[in-house]
């Protein structure tokens, strides 16, 4: 006499095998996971953003920046401006000379983002242009105020930044 009908059995043995057999998948890759955390150093230092430089005259950065907060980046701007004003290293009061900052105001239609376009004339060679160094200046500059810098900054930027190096080849003005 049979307990279970065939089609039952079988298909209580394909849901234990189904069971074994994910239980042998997922526990290797629990294996390789965990070990390859344990052979990662502790302790590592974060890692310095890649410079963003820029090897013609004149460049562009764009920053996508989400609508609700544009009064939060262009506050960040402001800092950044007497950042590099106030700096006493040479570079930096170069950077301040070339920097000027666009807002777009038709918002972006695909996210709504706006769009600022840093328009830098002329740059500096060899100085980092990358917003995680430019903002490290602001706190540094403003060590009193880094939480409040740190909120406005924090969750603003809708996107990645794109930069483009330009040569002018036609000034209509002159």
């Amino acid at each position: 006499m049979m307990l279970f009908p065939l089609g039952a059995r079988l298909v209580r043995r394909a849901a234990t095998t189904a069971a074994v057999l994910g239980v042998m998948t997922v526990v290797p890759a629990a294996v390789q996971q965990a070990a390859a955390q344990e052979a990662q150093p502790q302790a590592a230092a974060p890692q310095a953003p890649p410079p963003v430089t820029f090897t013609t005259n004149a460049g562009i950065l764009f920053h996508q920046i989400k609508a609700d907060r544009t009064a939060d980046f262009e506050w960040v701007m402001g800092k950044l401006k007497e950042a590099l004003l106030k700096s006493e290293d040479a570079t930096q009061k170069k950077q301040a000379s070339g920097f000027k900052v666009y807002k777009n105001v038709d918002p972006l239609p695909q996210t709504g983002n706006i769009m600022y376009v840093v328009l830098v004339d002329p740059t500096v060679p060899d100085a980092d242009y990358n917003m995680i160094t430019l903002l490290n200046l602001v706190y540094k500059a403003f060590p009193e105020e880094q939480q409040e810098i740190y909120k406005r900054v924090q969750g603003a930027f809708g996107g990645g930044v794109n930069r483009l190096n330009v040569d002018l080849i036609a000034d209509f003005g002159k």
